[in-house]
């Protein structure tokens, strides 16, 4: 969150506004946007059919979260995304901040600019995906290593600290994973103004480029999130107090490091990466791909290190649910011949009416055929039910992940 030197108040930022706004909100922003919304109930729970507006793709439907704040999109660009990238789409603008200007301003009683967005048929609509091609991409550059020593400075990686974190523990991951992986832990600081202290302690991930540069770090919250703190609270966001309150507790678990004042130089706030062009431990698992030709694709940074752990130093992390064609890409050029989707439980659920299960089978069957021609693409189903509902297929025991493992889906020919 900003902060205002004129008015010594933190100021709300993008994220801010949009958890202030109600479902009805929502609706009546695609109703600005002219996007022909309306309400539906999709597996359990009560969300926004958008029908009208067209921003990629042969057919004009999409479905909103009004808790999450997803789009998941049933035209040809598929898949889900954050409200503020579909607006960046159907508004056809340059950038996703652009897309949160807008919506900023049209929550402060401004209009939106529809002139460059006309409704389109599926017999109107021309667009062509080009077929993949296996591309470099270049690794995303790392912070400079001076940054990086001053922030370490300040957290704490000593072996007898580590060793107390439940966050690890709990998993069954070794402290030595946590050096390898330079994870660290962020004290606690005592303070008292609105929106500048930490409760408890934090977890510090880093992310690192293929050469081992640190290029991103993200904090992992034990505090409320807000949303979890408003109702526990019983909040009353109009209130001011009660949302100078609310603003001291963290959007999510996890969230990208703010810069410090000292590092001040730099174009964004705090210490986040382009996702799409970065995979999680694939500088500890390059010269493994190479030697097997396998790559394993897990969603988060504890499945990869408990993989390592567990002797599949091929393991890597997408930190989304999927993985992009830069990911492909990267693995390829690694030496992968074969990619194995390991993404967690939920979205296997096989329910006729489950929106996750639709939307895990669509994205790990389309990543397939797009990419089959140049490797062999596999996916972990959990068929004989060994997982809880939001187990990543490694989170029961190293057996389980074996038997899970042993008896992959392979998606391509």
């Amino acid at each position: 969150m900003p902060f205002n030197a004129l008015t010594n108040q933190m100021e709300p930022d993008y994220e801010d506004k949009i958890s202030l706004l109600s479902a009805e909100d929502f609706f009546a922003l695609f109703e600005s946007l002219d996007a022909c919304p309306y309400w539906v109930t999709s597996n359990g729970k009560r969300s926004i059919q958008i029908l009208g507006l067209c921003h990629c793709g042969s057919h004009h439907s999409a479905l909103f979260d009004p808790t999450t704040h997803k789009v998941h999109c049933f035209a040809d660009c598929g898949g889900g995304m954050m409200l503020h990238t579909w607006v960046m789409r159907a508004l056809h603008l340059p950038y996703a901040q652009a897309a949160k200007d807008a919506i900023e301003d049209w929550i402060e009683g401004h209009g939106i600019d529809l002139s460059d967005c006309q409704p389109r048929t599926g017999d109107e609509y021309d667009y062509i995906e080009k077929p993949y091609e296996p591309t470099h991409i270049e690794p995303v550059p790392g912070i400079p290593q001076e940054i990086i020593d001053r922030l370490y400075a300040q957290w704490d990686k000593r072996e007898e600290t580590l060793a107390r974190l439940v966050w690890h523990t709990e998993d069954g991951i070794d402290v030595e994973q946590l050096k390898r992986f330079d994870v660290a832990c962020c004290p606690a600081i005592p303070g008292s103004s609105p929106g500048m202290v930490k409760r408890m302690g934090t977890i510090i991930l880093p992310h690192h480029n293929a050469d081992g540069q640190i290029v991103g770090l993200y904090e992992r919250s034990f505090d409320y999130t807000r949303r979890e703190a408003k109702d526990v609270f019983k909040l009353d966001l109009q209130d001011v107090g009660d949302r100078k309150f609310w603003w001291t507790f963290p959007r999510a678990k996890y969230l990208p490091v703010l810069r410090p004042e000292w590092d001040s130089d730099a174009k964004l706030n705090c210490y986040s990466f382009p996702n799409s062009c970065n995979l999680y431990g694939l500088h500890m698992a390059k010269d493994a791909i190479q030697q097997t030709g396998k790559a394993i694709v897990f969603e988060g940074a504890k499945s990869v290190m408990l993989a390592h752990q567990y002797g599949y130093p091929f393991s890597v992390a997408s930190h989304t649910f999927g993985a992009h064609v830069n990911h492909v890409s990267m693995l390829i050029e690694y030496g992968a011949k074969e990619i194995i989707l390991a993404f967690d439980r939920q979205y296997e659920n096989t329910e006729d009416d489950n929106l996750n299960w639709h939307f895990y089978e669509k994205k790990t069957r389309e990543l397939a055929e797009k990419v089959g021609q140049y490797v062999k693409v596999s996916r972990i189903l959990d068929k004989g039910n060994l997982l809880q509902y939001k187990d990543a297929p490694i989170d029961q025991d190293k057996d389980v992940f074996e038997c899970l493992y042993s008896n992959r889906e392979v998606l391509t020919m």
